[in-house]
């Protein structure tokens, strides 16, 4: 995309109150709220609505394999279409989306409407980009913040949903589906209230790129997410992983060059801090969100029979996710000032470091909850931290009207970096499986990965430049 000059109208940052600022973060706290409840209240309810809707395991596995396709897929969609349409519009017709999948799932549960739903749950996906582009315009200066406070809300209500769905749903988990309809009111209501910020580029979608960008990422993504269930060596799981990493390929050449339609302007990556980050992003999504279902697996695990664990209830183990939210939530609110503290490299190498920490302090004190909940604090910690440091970071030096776009990027890293983590784990969890469950062996080989992964992480980091940039 070629660099557009931004009309001084579109920038009144100078011009804007206090109050109004404040009023705009607010505004933009309850529009992520939902995607919090949304991304947390399925993880409770979907294994419960197996008997509800005599679906076996596999099934509900595939619900939740749609669903990371469609994160994977709809992140760059989403953030492009902020760019070129404008990012207010492109924001409130997400919010309509995602109000209407949890309405339908909420009035008429069924299989078929709780899979039309999810997929249009991850609709969510595009919120931290769209009012990026909108903070970015209309108060620069309170960039940092108002991520660090968007970071914070989607970290408590993601432990909020998943514990509220769970005791709701605790009888009748349908039940648990209308956790989700008062967020999504609250949060179209508020899209309403945010600024109309910005300058369309109006520049339309090149469908080759696209096309190759999302068919590469559904094949991608279903390998990782299948392979341990087909076989690694199974003929649909190299021809779904080989068919996705060439279109994306394909999608990079066509992205990459000088002249031509693009889907996303990848010469962005040429930056040396938005390579640094997207790369630190990446090995930060492998080695955090990747793990919440093994760290499950182990807190439910009874010691007599698994040799490890504490035989927790799914309840005490929501509740325990939900303190390490609040965790997150302080550490992403403090983020902005420790950035302005310690300088951009400084965090996010701390953050790396404090994750693989976590990790260490889990495997060595997990005879103990206590000893293993402090890690899992440290996790926590660490994960507010680098969330709301790299995507803040993920969009300073990139044009003004490219913004949207380079927070989708962020998004995308941090997306397949999930992925290809989660897919590590299983591979993990399964050839070292014995009688049905993770080996302790295998735990501490997990734990062990998602350190390394860490301190790649802060390796990358360590590769920001350093520069000043005013909080």
């Amino acid at each position: 995309m070629a660099s557009k000059t931004v009309p001084a109208a579109t920038a009144p940052a100078a011009a804007l109150t206090r109050r109004t600022i404040l009023g705009m973060i607010l505004a933009m706290a309850l529009v992520e709220s939902l995607s919090g409840v949304t991304q947390g209240y399925l993880n409770p309810i979907l294994p419960a609505l197996g008997p509800v809707f005599a679906i076996d395991d596999p099934t509900i596995n595939g619900i939740f394999l749609i669903s990371n396709v469609s994160f994977a897929v709809l992140t760059p969609i989403i953030s492009r279409l902020g760019d070129s349409y404008g990012y207010r519009l492109v924001l409130r017709c997400s919010a309509v989306v995602v109000a209407l999948g949890a309405f339908m799932m909420a009035f008429w549960p069924s299989l078929w409407t709780v899979t039309a739903g999810v997929v249009m749950l991850t609709c969510v996906v595009g919120f931290i980009p769209l009012m990026m582009g909108i903070l970015r315009v209309s108060s620069p200066s309170h960039m940092r913040t108002g991520v660090s406070v968007m970071i914070g809300v989607l970290m408590i209500t993601f432990g909020a949903g998943g514990l509220l769905a769970g005791i709701i749903g605790a009888s009748e988990p349908t039940l648990g589906l209308w956790v989700a309809v008062p967020f999504a009111v609250a949060a179209l209501l508020a899209s309403f209230l945010l600024p109309d910020a910005g300058t369309p580029t109006r520049e339309g979608l090149a469908l080759a790129p696209l096309m190759s960008c999302s068919l590469g990422l559904i094949g991608f993504v279903v390998a990782l997410s299948m392979g341990p269930e087909w076989g690694w060596l199974d003929v649909r799981t190299l021809l779904a992983g080989l068919l996705g990493l060439g279109l994306l390929a394909v999608w990079v050449r066509i992205d990459s060059r000088q002249a031509g339609g693009r889907f996303m302007d990848l010469r962005m990556l040429a930056k040396p801090r938005i390579r640094a980050v997207s790369l630190a992003t990446f090995f930060f999504g492998f080695a955090s969100i990747s793990y919440f279902g093994t760290n499950g697996i182990f807190l439910h695990a009874h010691p007599d029979k698994a040799g490890y664990g504490f035989a927790l209830s799914s309840f005490n183990i929501a509740v325990i996710l939900a303190i390490g939210s609040v965790l997150s939530l302080v550490s992403s609110l403090l983020t902005a000032r420790v950035l302005r503290s310690f300088g951009e490299r400084a965090t996010l190498v701390s953050a790396g470091v404090l994750l693989a920490g976590g990790f260490a302090v889990m495997a060595l004190a997990h005879g103990s909850l206590a000893g293993y909940c402090a890690g899992f604090a440290l996790f926590n910690l660490s994960l507010g931290m680098y969330q709301a440091g790299t995507r803040a970071l993920s969009v300073e030096g990139v044009p003004l009207e490219e913004t949207s776009t380079a927070a989708g990027l962020n998004e995308l890293a941090l997306s397949v970096g999930i992925a290809v983590g989660a897919a590590v784990v299983k591979l993990i969890s399964s050839s070292t499986a014995d009688g049905g469950r993770i080996s302790e062996g295998g735990l501490f080989a997990i734990w062990g990965a998602l350190a390394v992964a860490a301190l790649v992480a802060s390796v990358a980091s360590a590769r920001y430049p350093k520069v000043k940039v005013k909080a």
